[in-house]
């Protein structure tokens, strides 16, 4: 009891306290107690069971015991364990209300707890069946359950937990075992709208075990259908976005079969390229325009060797990528500088038409493919080239924000060297001459000396110079004729 008052006090002094050292004294001297056996008994079985714990007590002992059983479990002597079980268990009912941030971390201590002790000690079906028995006898306990089966595949590849690999594995295939018990289980939540939003999340957790399911049996799950639904009423829906990027990445398991595979990806591409419009719809907040930005970046990604074939379908993803990368927020249209990369490698390297016999019909592919791709590089260049602009208030910006334009500057020119792999570099040129031109021509005409477009398209001939022929004599000199012409000005100086 005296322990418990302790922590109580330390915890007060921690958050009330005017002084600041006393407030750090109380800091180390938690923190050294949860390193301590004693925290066991104080969190796991006293203060949390305690209904007159205030919420800094309940949220620093539900850590603490998170904490305990991920790292220290080896420390209990073996009769402790099913009474650890009982007060886990007990726990989790007790805090199926909330507060939100006591039930996860209890969540997870149960999540930690399952991965220490082997599966036959909840019965025949492991945890997994286990929660099904619980919820179907004890449905007022729902929330709960539910965080519970949403945290248990995110425990497999925490290596917080102190596990042998050994017995990581075993777990992991525990739950491969019970992923159709889960699935069922959330299927059947699916009709309490209050909850549908938690029941996707907890669908996406358990898609990223990777384990195969069929993909025609995902292709008509009702879960999945759920999220296609969802994403059409509510673009923004974080669990829909989610659970459909993972089923992206479902599609694209290393050892997986492409054709095996169709009768899923033949569901999501049309149902991604649907949302294509919401990019430029007014009547859609930055949240909406980002969670389809990374579900056509997710699929470009995922399915860039099909698309480098150059069918017809492709060209039209590419299209829609490139609306993308045509958005004005950087972090939208960056989501798609690593599908541009991929691209170009898989279009130029050799090794990546394996399929041809012989160096003739290898080079023939290869011309085909970059002919059909040589407008969207085209287009990439214009579009990427413009947002290495210095804006007009640069001067005033942080160091912070200076720092992080100059670094998108960077992966911009990274951008440019993929475009000028496929389109050449001396072609390349030509097409960013033509724009220095442009600034420099409405520069005069606006009779205003405004730098920055002059630049950009400085800054962008020179990420991509190394690809430039040696012997190219037509564009250069014009290039450097050109810079007598331009504005004195640091930053155009520098560049």
């Amino acid at each position: 009891m005296e322990l418990q008052n302790t922590v109580k006090e330390a915890l007060n002094a921690l958050y009330h306290h005017p002084d600041d050292a006393v407030r750090m004294q109380a800091d180390r001297w938690l923190q050294d107690f949860q390193r301590t056996i004693d925290a066991w008994q104080v969190v796991a079985d006293n203060l949390l069971h305690d209904a007159s714990s205030n919420i800094e007590t309940l949220i620093f002992c539900s850590q603490t015991l998170r904490s305990k059983v991920q790292r220290d479990f080896e420390e209990l002597p073996l009769e402790a364990f099913r009474p650890l079980r009982v007060s886990l268990i007990t726990l989790l009912k007790s805090f199926y209300k909330g507060p939100p941030k006591v039930r996860t971390q209890i969540s997870l201590a149960v999540a930690a707890f399952s991965v220490h002790v082997q599966a036959e000690d909840w019965g025949n079906g492991g945890i997994v069946g286990w929660i099904r028995e619980e919820i179907n006898s004890h449905p007022e306990y729902l929330p709960s359950f539910l965080e519970l089966l949403q945290v248990l595949p995110e425990e497999v590849l925490n290596y917080k937990i102190a596990v042998r690999p050994d017995r990581r594995r075993a777990f992991e295939n525990e739950l491969a075992s019970g992923m159709e018990i889960a699935l069922n289980v959330l299927s059947s939540c699916l009709n309490i709208n209050e909850i549908a939003e938690q029941v996707l999340e907890a669908f996406a957790s358990w898609l990223r075990l990777r384990h195969r399911i069929p993909a025609d049996i995902l292709a008509s799950h009702p879960l999945v259908l759920r999220a296609f639904s969802n994403l059409n009423s509510d673009v923004s829906s974080e669990a829909s976005v989610n659970v459909i990027s993972e089923l992206i990445h479902c599609t694209t398991v290393r050892g997986s079969d492409v054709s095996s595979q169709m009768p899923l990806i033949q569901l999501i591409v049309p149902r991604i390229m649907s949302l294509k419009a919401h990019l430029r719809d007014p009547s859609k907040d930055e949240e909406d325009v980002k969670a389809v930005a990374r579900l056509l970046a997710d699929m470009g990604d995922a399915y860039v060797e099909l698309i480098a074939t150059g069918s017809d379908e492709s060209v039209l993803i590419v299209q829609a990528l490139l609306e993308v990368t045509s958005h004005p927020e950087f972090d939208i249209a960056s989501m798609t500088f690593n599908f541009w990369h991929s691209l170009q490698v898989l279009l130029i390297e050799k090794k990546y038409y394996v399929d041809y016999d012989s160096e003739a019909s290898i080079e023939m592919e290869r011309s085909r493919r970059l002919h059909v791709f040589r407008l969207s590089y085209e287009s990439l260049v214009s579009l990427v080239s413009t947002k290495v602009e210095y804006p007009q208030d640069y001067n005033d910006l942080s160091r912070e924000d200076q720092k992080d334009f100059k670094q998108m500057r960077h992966a911009v020119a990274d951008v440019l060297i993929d475009a000028a792999l496929v389109l050449g570099g001396d072609d390349t040129l030509k097409f960013l001459f033509m724009k220095l031109v442009e600034a420099v021509d409405n520069s005069k005409q606006q009779n205003h000396n405004d730098w920055r477009p002059a630049e950009a398209a400085l800054y962008s001939i020179r990420a991509i110079s190394d690809y430039v022929s040696p012997v190219e004599g037509e564009v250069m000199p014009q290039i450097m004729s050109l810079l007598p012409k331009l504005p004195y000005q640091p930053q155009l100086l520098q560049t």
